[in-house]
């Protein structure tokens, strides 16, 4: 039987970019496992990688598109008049757009989120997301993180489990999601800093191909919290 940090949160509105989108932010239904880290490396304080385990699953209220203001440059691209809305630095005279696009923004979002630190992080990380310093945040830094409560719970192996919310199952785990039908994404996890300086995604655990595995599908063995009420499936 492992420990586990469980936490429950809400975000009204927020956009979990996928990478490959430009023109239109689309966004994942549920939040990738790095922009999860990047949340509670924010919320812990910590200036250097600290691996650990996570399982993200919840429910929401579909998507809408909503409008934001656009800026874009081409790095020492001049100033043209009638070409840029705005011109920056009076000797250089540099030029950027200003215009409108569009962004996918996940509606009424209800996640629990299972965090497995490391021994020694495991306090600091429980303390943290229990008062954090400042307000968190999920996504955009403007899609700020309700959370609802935060617990201790024990993950063990059960049978005849029901998924109770959406939940990315990896796909190199023990299921086969691809039973259901569902949807594969390749989400960015655990990054390194290379010597100049950049950061760049690992070779091992860098990317996680995982299912989005619907609510209401029964699974014949899964490990669960033993969180009283409102037990969930656990894939860290």
């Amino acid at each position: 039987m492992e420990r586990a940090i469980r936490l429950q949160c809400f975000q009204n509105l927020a956009n979990y970019r996928k990478p490959s989108s430009f023109i239109i932010k689309e966004t994942f239904p549920l939040p990738p496992y790095s922009t999860v880290l990047g949340m509670i490396h924010a919320a812990c304080g910590f200036t250097s990688f600290h691996p650990m385990k996570l399982s993200i699953q919840g429910t929401n209220q579909g998507t809408i598109s909503e409008l934001y203001t656009r800026y874009s440059f081409t790095a020492g691209g001049k100033y043209e008049e009638g070409r840029h809305q705005i011109c920056i630095n009076d000797e250089q005279k540099y030029g950027i757009f200003k215009g409108i696009a569009n962004v996918e923004l996940v509606c009424e979002n209800h996640m629990v989120i299972h965090i497995i630190p490391e021994k020694e992080d495991f306090n600091l990380v429980y303390e943290s997301l229990k008062n954090p310093p400042r307000y968190l945040s999920l996504g955009r830094y403007e899609d700020t993180l309700d959370v609802e409560r935060v617990d201790i719970v024990n993950i063990y192996l059960d049978e005849s489990v029901t998924a109770q919310r959406d939940i990315y199952v990896p796909v190199d785990s023990e299921i086969s999601g691809g039973e259901y039908g569902t949807t594969i994404y390749n989400l960015t996890k655990e990054f390194e800093i290379t010597k100049q300086g950049m950061r760049r995604w690992k070779k091992e655990n860098g990317r996680v191909r995982a299912y989005h595995f619907p609510k209401g599908q029964s699974l014949e063995q899964a490990y669960v919290d033993d969180f009283e009420g409102d037990a969930a499936i656990v894939f860290a």
